[in-house]
Order: structure tokens, then sequence, then C-alpha cells
């Protein structure tokens, strides 16, 4: 199966530099489907979603995203929410065509590949392979993170039912007092910062 490697060709914030720390807090992301609907993660609190960064034209991510579809439709009743990002150069108009070619049912929205960088966490000068999956638990803690290239997609269907399953068994966190349910703070917010331009698809 082919995987697609991408490159930062430009310096990223420092705190990029040293990869992923695990269990933290997933920062906001304000996005557009492709329906053209806004999409806040913050609006899935109390879920476990799965994010994958992706392009579209790379087949594995094509059938992550297939998988995605499918592990939703099962497990979406019990609190399960499958959002695919894709990061191309192109990608506001790429997706809504990925959408009706490859019949994704999930929830899918463009983004920049600096939000993806600053998202995960990712070393900005070394290369990555796609897809990246993010799994995020009921409290909004990023709580899995893999690359293409990792073992997790050596059996990529029984691991996503593993780690969403997992997940699912946790309660919700409580809400605060004063704050409505499903509300935990306000999180950091996910902006792009450098032009698409800057980095260089393999």
């Amino acid at each position: 199966m082919t995987r697609k490697t991408f490159l930062c060709a430009t310096p990223f914030a420092a705190a990029a530099l040293f990869g992923a720390d695990a269990a933290r807090e997933a920062p906001e992301l304000l996005l557009t489907d492709t329906t053209g609907k806004p999409l806040r993660l913050s609006q899935h609190r109390g879920k476990v979603v799965a994010l994958e960064f992706m392009l579209t034209t790379c087949p594995h991510c094509q059938n992550t995203a297939k998988l995605m579809s499918r592990l939703e439709r099962e497990f979406g009743p019990r609190g399960f929410q499958a959002i695919s990002l894709p990061f191309n150069d192109d990608a506001v108009v790429a997706a809504p065509r990925f959408v009706s070619e490859h019949r994704v049912t999930h929830l899918v929205a463009a983004v920049q590949r600096d939000q993806v960088y600053e998202f995960a966490q990712l070393s900005a000068v070394v290369r990555h392979s796609v897809p990246i999956m993010v799994f995020v638990d009921r409290r909004g803690r990023i709580r899995a993170q893999f690359e293409g290239d990792a073992a997790f997609f050596q059996n990529e269907e029984a691991n996503f039912r593993t780690k969403i399953l997992e997940l699912l068994k946790e309660p919700p966190a409580r809400p605060k007092a004063g704050q409505p349910d499903g509300k935990q703070g306000t999180a950091r917010t996910v902006s792009a910062v450098r032009p698409a331009t800057s980095w260089e698809s393999r």
C-alpha cells in the first residue's frame, strides 16, 4: 500500500520540533466541512473522535477514510465521530470531489498544512507519512497519534476497533461548576501561520 510523505521546507515553531506529547488537550480546530457548514472540534466534546489528516491523492488515506465511514456507522450510536481532514494545496476544491468519488459518509473538511503540524506537534524538519491518525477522547484529550508508516496500520481495522472501543468505555468528564454540559474550558485554537506553498509533497 502506497503511503505518501511530506516535508516542511521552512522552520516552524520551536514547540513543534520535539514531537507530540502524550495525553494532551486537543487544540480547537475551526473549519468548514464539504457542505459549507462550520465545523469545530469542540462541538464533538463528549464523543470519541478519530481525526485523519490526509492527502486526497494518497491511496492509503483513501482506504483509511472508507474504513472510518464504516466504523462510524457501526460505533456512531455509541458516541464515535470520524473526521477526515485533507491538506492538499488544493484541499478546498479536492475535498468535496473526494467525498463524491469515494462515497465517504463521515465529516470531511479541508485544513491547511501548518495547522496539521501545529495540532499534531510534528517536527518541521523531517519527513512525515500520511495518513496521520489522532484519537481524541470524550474529555477532549489527544490519547493516541500514529503516522502512516506506524505498525498501527499493519492490522488497521482491528487496531482501529481496539482503540475506539477502549476510548468508548471511558466516561465523559463531569462539567466544572458554572460550565454547561460538554464544556471543559477554552482550548487553544490552531491557526494557519504560513502558506501551504512552503511545503513539498513526495
